[in-house]
């Protein structure tokens, strides 16, 4: 089965992805969050690739699990994701387009959020620019894909419960 990327339309087939170990164990830790969680750490996850390079699996793999093991508040994890990813982005506009090397920025954001998440989640929406709701849809294209390509290995391999 040949699958396009919704990004860069690149075309790839299912199987290939699922013979690589680091692909499936990105996928397995992507289908296990939130999407709250997931978009915003698939974002993340983009702020590490330089401009002329790929993501290879296994470091995608090791960062992620980095970060989820930052913060045990999925909710809070999520919107010092979410800060971080569009105060990075803002920086990259500017012409700053260095891949990120660390996660000093994202402990910085979390030090500064309070303890619950879900009211300030609520509060940043309507302070965003319409130039960065932009940006954060075009972001849920490549979440969107990588969900539907979860659900389709799925239902290849019959599992119940998928949507």
């Amino acid at each position: 089965m040949r699958l396009r990327c919704p990004v860069c339309h690149a075309e790839a087939a299912l199987e290939a992805w699922a013979e690589d170990e680091a692909a499936r164990e990105m996928m397995a830790i992507l289908s296990a969050l939130d999407a709250t969680l997931g978009r915003p750490l698939v974002a993340y996850l983009g702020l590490w690739r330089s401009a002329s390079r790929a993501l290879a699996w296994e470091r995608a793999v090791r960062i992620a699990r980095e970060v989820l093991a930052l913060e045990a508040d999925a909710q809070r994890l999520a919107a010092a994701l979410s800060q971080t990813v569009e105060q990075l982005r803002v920086k990259r506009d500017a012409g700053d387009v260095r891949p990120l090397t660390g996660h000093n920025y994202l402990k910085r954001v979390l030090e500064g959020m309070p303890q619950t998440a879900g009211a300030l989640c609520v509060d940043a929406q309507p302070q965003r620019s319409a130039a960065t709701r932009v940006q954060a849809k075009a972001h849920s294209a490549t979440v969107d894909g990588v969900m539907r390509l979860e659900a389709l290995k799925r239902r290849a391999r019959g599992e119940a419960g998928h949507e």
